[in-house]
């Protein structure tokens, strides 16, 4: 990394109040533990939020420095614990058999609400067990459902999404260090965003190609629709219908429907658009075919500070790994395998259990850990046929 004349790169845990800190014009991608932003670092606390956002290092400008009186000097920003993340209590490859029954009991929970409801009255409390359940094997291992979100026979109809954003959402949630009582509301508002789409002409809703204005004009009013029918219900709580109503809005005020801007997007309609934007990006539709997940959020990342409030998109990265579990990979020696396990302090240096070796040919499955291999690192991700050479389920299940 090349670094300007006057700057330095030091470790967060030696910054003190009165630095001014620079963006050194590196992909955050490539150093994602650097600190870009640039401004005075007037406060401890200043300091220490930085620090609890997942930041190592920062560069600043040593003459630039400014000498400023912190009441809260003396406090250490070192190992302040990474927000929302626990180790797993339980193994990828136990976990994976728990996690695709929790997945398939929303999944059928959430076809049967869709199908058979069609403005009837909802009962949302019937939908809070499978969400429980859903943070619970989170938290034994956070990695088994996110990679089931990405496996393509999950990626079967219009109603996964409503599962895979409920659980990135949840994931995403405890990451950011929301209370444990909120966890559920974001699952439920995750399972219910699109909810209004029960109300979209199917002849819109499955168009295999762009939607005309008229069409887009009818698709956005799902939000409101949906909304509009979830409030009715007594069991209505309003930070599920903030995240279901805000889904779509965006910071720079051009979402719909409300054209919300700013800090006016609650935190539920923000943890919403980041998981319905990356699933959706992420999965296979009719009228497109599927990102790599690091592409997508790679797309994500340079709409940071537009569409979602700054750091947010950061953070989303950090929490997924900027290759999620479940990516299928080739790796700089040749050998493909896929993502089994990410760690925000190494988000481009996951484990990857190896299934082929580099003439395509079946090994026994064994773990690399990237973060410890210095001479190893991901070439691409892969996709179609190349992907399509391993079991990836079944890869996953032998962790």
């Amino acid at each position: 990394m090349s670094e300007h004349a006057k700057t330095s790169r030091i470790a967060i845990s030696d910054a003190v109040p009165g630095m001014y800190t620079v963006n050194p014009g590196v992909s955050w991608l490539e150093y994602p533990m650097l600190y870009m932003q640039e401004g005075f670092l007037t406060t401890q606390s200043v300091i220490s939020d930085i620090a609890r956002q997942g930041y190592t290092e920062i560069c600043h400008d040593p003459s630039r420095f400014r000498q400023y009186h912190d009441l809260n000097a003396g406090l250490s920003t070192a190992n302040i614990p990474w927000p929302g993340l626990s180790v797993s209590a339980t193994s990828l490859g136990d976990e994976i058999p728990r996690a695709r029954s929790v997945y398939a009991d929303a999944f059928e929970h959430i076809r049967e609400l869709m199908s058979d409801t069609q403005g009837k009255p909802v009962d949302m409390t019937a939908a809070r067990p499978c969400v429980e359940a859903v943070i619970r094997s989170l938290n034994r291992n956070r990695d088994a459902l996110i990679a089931l979100t990405k496996l393509k026979k999950n990626d079967k109809d219009a109603h996964t999404h409503s599962v895979n954003v409920a659980i990135i959402a949840i994931a995403y949630a405890q990451y950011l260090g929301l209370p444990q009582d909120k966890l559920p509301l974001v699952g439920l508002a995750g399972l219910f965003h699109d909810y209004g789409k029960i109300f979209i002409p199917q002849v819109v809703l499955n168009a295999p190609r762009k939607l005309t204005p008229a069409e887009r004009t009818i698709m956005q009013a799902h939000v409101e629709l949906g909304h509009a029918h979830l409030a009715r219900e007594q069991d209505a709580n309003h930070e599920i219908l903030q995240g279901v109503l805000q889904h779509h809005e965006k910071y720079n005020g051009t979402g719909y429907p409300n054209r919300l801007k700013g800090n006016t997007i609650s935190i539920y309609g923000l943890i919403l658009s980041l998981s319905d934007h990356y699933d959706a990006l992420s999965s296979q539709r009719v009228y497109k075919d599927p990102m790599p997940a690091n592409v997508a959020l790679a797309v994500m990342y340079k709409m940071r500070n537009q569409v979602w409030a700054p750091g947010y998109v950061e953070r989303f990265i950090k929490m997924l790994g900027i290759y999620p579990t479940g990516t299928p990979v080739q790796l700089s020696n040749g050998e493909r395998g896929v993502v089994c396990h990410t760690s925000p302090d190494f988000p481009a240096l996951p484990t990857v259990i190896v299934a082929l070796d580099p003439d395509g040919r079946s090994v026994r499955p064994r773990l690399r850990d990237l973060s410890e291999e210095s001479e190893l690192e991901i070439e691409r991700s892969l996709a179609g046929a190349d992907a399509e050479q391993m079991d990836i389920g079944l890869l996953l299940s032998q962790t």
